[in-house]
């Protein structure tokens, strides 16, 4: 979660309009959920959408637009 929460400092200085967080098959929803809160607070103007991607390959992947 700390690296989570450093990263959507660094995106909130950016001013995205609309997050994605994509979750991989190791992640569970509850944490998903968390990460997408971490966003939520981060960047408040932001809409953030939580996506199971359910991938293998990946924990997390971020889209900012």
């Amino acid at each position: 979660p700390a690296l989570m929460k450093k990263l959507a400092e660094e995106m909130a200085a950016r001013e995205a309009s609309f997050i994605s967080v994509f979750y991989g098959q190791d992640v569970s929803e509850e944490d998903a959920v968390k990460v997408q809160e971490i966003f939520e607070k981060a960047m408040p103007q932001a809409e953030v959408s939580l996506l199971s991607g359910g991938q293998p390959v990946y924990y997390y992947m971020i889209s900012a637009e």
